[in-house]
C-alpha cells in the first residue's frame, strides 16, 4: 500500500481501523523523512505519549513482520514529557496535545518526528499533524519545522499535505 493510498483511507467509528492506519501512517514516514547520520544506526524508534493499546498493539504487530530497510523497530510509550528519550519518531495522542510545550521543551533540537493530531499543534512544533476531513485522514505539515530539527522531508509526502508555515 503507497502512502498516497493510505493518505485517503475512510475513517470508521472503530477505534481498531483508526489505529491501525495510524500505524500504517507512522510506519510509512519512515520512509519519507530523513533522519541525520547520527540516528541510522540501531533499532529505529516509534513512541507513543498518552494512553493509546490501540495505537500501540498495532504497532507492535507492524514491527514483528516489518522493517526499515535492515533495522527492526522498537516501540516505546512515555506518560510523561521527564519520561521521553529521543526516537525517531514520536506520536502525541489527540488528548495528550495540551502537552505540546513541555514535549517541545524536552526535544529541543532533538531529530525526532513530532506527529500529532491536535488541532493547532502544527504551529506549536508538530512537524506532521493527522486531522479527518469528510472522513478521511489527511495529514498537514510544517517544513519549517522539519529544518529546525536537522530533518529532511521528501517531497512525495509534501505533496499528499496541506502545507502549514507557521
Amino acid at each position: 500500500m503507497t502512502l498516497a493510498l493510505i493518505a485517503f483511507a475512510f475513517r470508521t467509528d472503530n477505534p481498531d481501523i483508526n489505529a491501525k492506519v495510524k500505524a500504517i501512517f507512522l510506519y510509512n514516514f519512515s520512509k519519507y523523512v530523513e533522519w541525520p547520520e547520527k540516528m541510522a544506526s540501531g533499532r529505529f524508534k516509534i513512541a507513543i505519549y498518552g494512553d493509546y493499546p490501540a495505537l500501540e498493539e498495532e504497532l507492535i504487530r507492524m514491527s514483528k513482520i516489518k522493517r526499515r530497510g535492515d533495522r527492526s523497530f522498537e516501540i516505546l510509550n512515555f506518560d510523561s514529557a521527564d519520561d521521553i528519550i529521543m526516537t525517531h519518531i514520536l506520536f502525541v495522542v489527540k488528548d495528550r496535545g495540551a502537552d505540546i510545550e513541555d514535549i517541545t521543551k524536552k526535544l529541543k533540537r532533538s531529530p525526532t518526528l513530532l506527529v500529532t493530531e491536535g488541532d493547532g499543534l502544527i504551529n506549536r512544533g508538530a512537524h506532521i499533524n493527522l486531522y479527518y476531513e469528510n472522513n478521511k485522514q489527511k495529514l498537514e505539515i510544517n517544513p519549517s519545522n522539519f529544518d529546525a530539527r536537522g530533518l529532511k522531508v521528501s517531497n512525495e509526502l509534501v505533496s499528499i499535505s496541506k502545507v502549514v508555515n507557521g
